[in-house]
């Protein structure tokens, strides 16, 4: 992967991007979540079995949710995934009318260069031609860089938190909501 001197494109992600987003989604996750998730989950994750995944729900391009990705160009003349957004309608019973993104992830030497930003700016307006008057974003409660991100984008934490199942236990989540105008 070539290093951050290139601007992404932002796009819709495409089945042929399967294996691109399954890495960014595995290195980012033992990244990120190191030292808060268990470590014998983390070191399970296989980019392979995630590959597999992400082209089975991309070739449903009807689907419920919806990824974005940002792709730098490679040494070969293809692109690489440097980052994607998963979004879609809110997963709770909460109006029809909210969505929900349910991951982002930017390569770690792909951070703090406002791709994150300008793929939850590409969700959002996504979510918005569908009809979404609002989006939430959840993260676990003890990401505290997820947290300061999200507040940076102006997020309003929710006074509501629950617990999300990740690997087999269960850890608290805080939410954060943006009002669609």
């Amino acid at each position: 992967m070539e290093s951050p001197t290139e601007t992404p494109t932002i796009r819709p992600a495409r089945a042929t991007d399967a294996a691109g987003i399954a890495r960014v989604h595995v290195e980012t996750w033992q990244d990120a979540y190191a030292g808060l998730l268990p470590d014998r989950h983390l070191l399970r994750l296989n980019a392979q079995t995630h590959a597999l995944a992400w082209t089975r729900n991309l070739s449903h391009a009807e689907g419920p949710r919806h990824a974005m990705v940002a792709v730098v160009s490679d040494d070969m003349g293809g692109e690489d995934v440097v980052g994607f957004v998963n979004f879609g309608l809110a997963r709770e019973s909460r109006p029809r009318d909210e969505g929900e993104v349910f991951m982002l992830y930017v390569a770690t030497d792909w951070r703090e260069q406002g791709i994150g930003r300008a793929l939850i700016d590409a969700a959002f307006a996504a979510l918005k031609a569908r009809g979404c008057k609002a989006v939430s974003i959840w993260c676990l409660a003890d990401n505290v860089a997820a947290i300061g991100f999200y507040q940076h984008l102006g997020g309003t934490r929710m006074p509501e938190s629950r617990e999300e199942n990740v690997g087999g236990a269960m850890f608290p989540v805080v939410g954060f909501l943006w009002p669609l105008g």
